[in-house]
């Protein structure tokens, strides 16, 4: 596996004419950045490393898993701690993208965005996920990528709208059980989101043992069998239905590598997916 290069400087931020970009920066121990002030809206993923988010009048500490939001027109830099340089994904969006609604930026929070790893790790997808399109020669890149922009806005408002509920509701938890249920029937659009058991149940609030015991009594199945099943099934449709790349399938249903894509569907469905694809053609 080749590392990733590293930068000394900040990264240069040159938007396409669709109006979004997506940069992954792997900083060196002796990476500095100037202040800076752009006219799109950023967001910061923190993939590893520790440091601060600086503007003039306050400062966000950030760590691994951290989701931070720059507005366009504010000044700032990123500090990385001396021992922890920083790896980060940085979504940039043009303004302009927000036409239909003058009042959206206004209602992002400037800085460090309060969320679970569940949360965090699905922003960290889709960034992931854009960055695939980004390199890609498809077509439709310039929609896909302004459609997975708008909805992880959509996911970070979403997100303020639940805290406020949440705090307004304080103090009437529902069951374990019913939390469960909830997250099970997200998974049937989510499934590629997921990353790990652990980080599911974190996100949920539960420890592991009792995440497994509710997931295998709300489904009949152990988390892994369940999403795997959720993903090959929708590879499924991808392949039958869609003229996209056994890779870029596979990068949609979650999966990092084309070697654990090729054995589960060939474990689930019996043949490859070329194979799979093949037999649909010809029927």
């Amino acid at each position: 596996m080749n590392k990733p290069r590293l930068t000394d400087r900040a990264l240069q931020e040159h938007l396409p004419d669709w109006g979004v970009l997506v940069l992954e920066s792997h900083h060196s121990p002796q990476f500095t950045m100037d202040w800076r002030e752009h006219a799109f809206l950023k967001l910061v993923y923190v993939l590893r490393g520790r440091g601060v988010l600086e503007f003039q009048d306050r400062v966000h500490h950030f760590e691994s898993g951290d989701l931070l939001i720059v507005p366009p027109g504010v000044s700032n830099r990123i500090t990385d701690a001396p021992d922890a340089a920083s790896s980060l994904y940085i979504g940039c969006i043009d303004p302009r993208l927000f036409g239909f609604d003058d009042q959206l930026i206004g209602r992002l929070r400037l800085g460090l965005v309060a969320a679970s790893p569940y949360f965090s790790n699905r922003v960290a997808t889709q960034l992931r996920r854009m960055r695939h399109q980004q390199a890609s020669n498809d077509p439709t890149r310039p929609i896909s990528m302004v459609a997975a922009a708008l909805r992880i806005i959509e996911w970070v408002l979403q997100l303020g709208q639940a805290s406020a509920q949440s705090n307004r509701s304080r103090g009437r938890r529902t069951s374990d059980r019913e939390v469960m249920e909830e997250y099970v029937a997200r998974l049937a659009t989510e499934f590629y989101e997921a990353s790990t058991i652990d980080a599911a149940a974190a996100s949920l609030g539960l420890t592991r043992r009792v995440f497994t015991k509710l997931f295998q009594e709300v489904t009949g199945s152990t988390w892994l069998t369940h999403v795997r099943r959720l993903a090959i099934n929708h590879a499924k449709h991808q392949l039958a239905q869609t003229n996209l790349s056994i890779t870029s399938v596979a990068f949609e249903c979650g999966f990092n590598d084309l070697s654990t894509f090729y054995r589960q569907f060939k474990s689930q469905v019996g043949v490859s997916p070329k194979n799979y694809r093949q037999s649909i053609s010809a029927e």
